[in-house]
């Protein structure tokens, strides 16, 4: 078997670039082995268990996509489609509180170009939600500043709507005065020093800085969780916060808003409001 099973594989499936990458790498370890063909459940979840740098949500996602790519090549009958491995509940995930936000935006220089793109990406990823690749990929034509909206291709494949504030306006403006893109670069945010478009990956590593500049880690998905949580304690009831973030299902923003601190219910608490009525 050769990587070009594993290719055909994913051209034949709808998943999102990142999706395909995490796959790709999985199963191109996974056809290395002897005999897929008559690889048991037992075999594969060995197989899964015995990577050292894989962990819990990791083996979980690698047995599913051997799953998948197994069912596809040799059918339905395939043994190891009975393969199970009970995912682990995830480690506690990383917010933003509102003084860690104010932190982020106050660690950019926007008397530079990489500063004034910084800050307008920090802002429109806490406004809209959008995830790293999103960020990437929208394109300049696709951002209304007069209505304050966007337009993007999200997860899915299907076009999204996002929705920021004046003083993202504000930022985004800024930055697309000082933007100065390589020819035929449609994307709005782009690297300052090659006029390219960012990546995924580039923009991961940026973001790592920011989080080094105010004392934590961070990454572009802790933005839309940030997003989730902000929205959700500054007073923005669930359903809206599901539109705004562009989730098929409410139990996601339920999710994304799990590390609420519980403290945030002073302002909400009954003998707090009582004493005003």
């Amino acid at each position: 078997m050769n990587t070009g099973d594993v290719d055909r594989f994913l051209a034949s499936h709808p998943y999102s670039a990142a999706t395909c990458d995490t796959y790709r790498r999985i199963l191109y370890l996974l056809i290395e082995m002897d005999d897929l063909a008559g690889m048991d459940a037992a075999e594969l979840v060995a197989w899964v268990r015995s990577h050292p740098g894989w962990g819990d949500s990791q083996q979980y996602v690698a047995l599913n996509a051997c799953r998948m790519f197994l069912g596809w090549k040799f059918g339905i009958s395939h043994l190891a489609l009975s393969a199970r491995i009970k995912r682990v509940k995830p480690r506690r995930q990383r917010v933003l509180t509102a003084a860690h936000a104010l932190d982020l935006l106050a660690s950019f220089d926007p008397r530079t170009p990489k500063g004034t793109r910084d800050l307008a990406i920090a802002a429109l990823g806490l406004d809209t939600g959008l995830r790293a690749s999103e960020l990437c990929r929208l394109r300049l034509a696709d951002v209304d500043l007069s209505n304050r909206t966007l337009e993007v291709i999200v997860k899915g494949g299907e076009w999204g709507v996002g929705i920021f504030s004046p003083v993202t306006v504000l930022y985004l403006s800024a930055w697309i005065a000082v933007r100065h893109a390589a020819e035929g670069v449609k994307e709005i945010f782009v690297s300052t020093r090659t006029g390219l478009a960012m990546t995924r990956c580039g923009l991961t590593c940026i973001v790592r800085k920011w989080g080094l500049r105010i004392g934590m880690k961070l990454s572009p998905h802790d933005l839309r969780r940030s997003f989730a949580t902000l929205s959700t304690i500054f007073g923005a009831p669930s359903r809206v916060v599901q539109a705004a973030g562009r989730w098929s299902d409410i139990s996601m923003v339920e999710r994304y808003t799990q590390e609420i601190d519980p403290a945030e219910i002073a302002p909400y608490l009954p003998m707090s409001q009582l004493r005003k009525t």
